[in-house]
């Protein structure tokens, strides 16, 4: 994974503040669904390892983030988590 797109999941699943991830991450995460240089099963299991977290808000944000992008993302990221 490139690492725009990992930078982008740690600001977007951080524990600097008590609210989701912020949009700007999210778009960016939803672009990565699409490009076709991106390891969509690595991707998923980046997100999936930000679960394992102690902290409460960083466990939070990922579970945000994965609904928004399976309703925006790419079917891809869709059929990886399906399968």
């Amino acid at each position: 994974m490139d690492s725009a797109t990992a930078k982008a999941i740690c600001k977007a699943m951080t524990h600097n503040k008590v609210m989701g991830p912020r949009k700007k991450h999210l778009n960016h995460l939803i672009q990565c669904t699409t490009e076709m240089d991106v390891n969509i099963p690595q991707l998923a299991e980046t997100i999936f390892e930000r679960t394992a977290n102690k902290s409460w808000v960083v466990l939070f944000k990922p579970l945000i983030a994965t609904p928004h992008l399976t309703m925006y993302g790419n079917e891809h990221f869709i059929k990886y988590l399906a399968s």
